[in-house]
């Protein structure tokens, strides 16, 4: 620090320039995080909030261990939509896939079931993922086998139209434990989902 004394004027006090610019420095330091009172502990010290969905190790979020299996499910209900958007074209144009496939309806059914499906696996993977949420192997294995199974009705009646669907059949058996499936999966995952939305707020 150098003493500058200038005739007619007050005393001014001069820093060395490195001191300065390390003064301006600190002062427009931003920090990278502000200790609340919340988030400190009894001894002064920050803490780690607890993450939902986060493991112990607070590495790895416990989501990832499920939830992917959405995107997977998700992925296969896109591929097999695609295969039935060329089935359905084949039909239009060739007596071959015509005898494969009689019913026109049931096949674009199948069609459009396989893509909402697919849609609606992904948005919850993607909600699951902002709400960092771990959702239970029960419901997502619900949720991947019924969205999976559902349009394999349609399809069966594409195939076969007058297929007995009966609920005693085994085409209705079979089609009833998949919708009860679907129900269980999804409606356990709009709760999971509504419930971090309302905590949240």
């Amino acid at each position: 620090m150098q003493l500058r004394i200038v005739p007619g004027c007050s005393v001014q006090l001069r820093l060395p320039e490195r001191q300065r610019e390390e003064r301006v420095r600190s002062q427009l330091q931003v920090r990278s995080f502000v200790f609340l009172p919340e988030v400190l502990g009894v001894d002064r010290t920050p803490r780690t909030l607890p993450v939902r969905g986060v493991s112990s190790n607070g590495r790895e979020p416990l989501m990832l261990n499920y939830s992917n299996l959405l995107v997977l499910a998700g992925s296969l209900c896109m591929l097999l939509a695609l295969v039935l958007a060329w089935c359905l074209v084949g039909v239009r144009s060739s007596p071959f896939m015509k005898s494969i496939f009689p019913s026109y309806q049931y096949l674009l059914k199948a069609h459009i079931d396989y893509l909402m499906m697919s849609g609606l696996l992904i948005v919850f993977f993607l909600l699951f993922a902002y709400f960092r949420l771990s959702a239970p192997l029960v419901i997502v294995l619900s949720m991947s086998t019924g969205s999976l199974m559902n349009p394999v009705g349609f399809l069966v009646l594409a195939v076969k139209p007058k297929t007995n669907q009966n609920p005693a059949s085994p085409f209705g058996v079979v089609m009833a434990c998949s919708f009860t499936l679907t129900t269980v999966g999804y409606a356990g995952a709009a709760l999971l989902t509504a419930h971090a939305a309302m905590s949240a707020r």
